[in-house]
């Protein structure tokens, strides 16, 4: 069985705002780490509101979610995201 540091090396997280990132990588990584799949994740701001747009890459194509300024809590991007996976087979 791999160890949860190898399980969060198949979970590759960028964007342009490295504090966007920084605050986003872990949530993101809680979403996808145990699944058997690499996944490549952008996160980009958008728009002029203050969305963030986290688009989820893998083997199964390419999954976009778009999150509101105040839906950036991390317990609430993992669950968005974890949901998302599941509802999509991704």
């Amino acid at each position: 069985m791999a160890s949860y540091k190898d399980r969060l090396n198949r979970v590759r997280v960028e964007g342009e705002s490295q504090a966007l990132v920084d605050r986003l990588r872990e949530p993101l990584q809680r979403a996808l780490a145990d699944r058997r799949a690499f996944y490549a994740v952008r996160v980009e701001a958008v728009g002029r509101a203050g969305e963030v747009l986290v688009s989820i890459n893998g083997s199964k194509g390419r999954l976009p979610l778009l999150f509101g300024r105040g839906e950036l809590d991390p317990g609430h991007v993992s669950r968005v995201v974890q949901d998302a996976v599941d509802r999509f087979a991704f």
